[in-house]
């Protein structure tokens, strides 16, 4: 099983938390100004970092 990384578009607040602490997975998407992931991470663990700041706990890892 593959891990996919997904943000909660219902509970993201637009920080830009995720994307200032891991630029290369995330970013705000310029319609809804809400994260999303840019790239999914080769490791997962590359993510914890944005997983752990996010103050709306809106990022979670998934199986596939």
């Amino acid at each position: 099983m593959t891990k996919k990384i997904i943000v909660d578009q219902e509970k993201c607040i637009g920080c830009n938390t995720c994307p200032l602490v891991c630029p290369e997975i995330f970013e705000l998407d310029e319609t809804s100004y809400k994260a999303k992931v840019k790239k999914q991470p080769e490791k997962i663990e590359d993510a914890d970092s944005a997983i752990t700041a996010c103050p709306v706990s809106a990022i979670t890892v998934e199986e596939e």
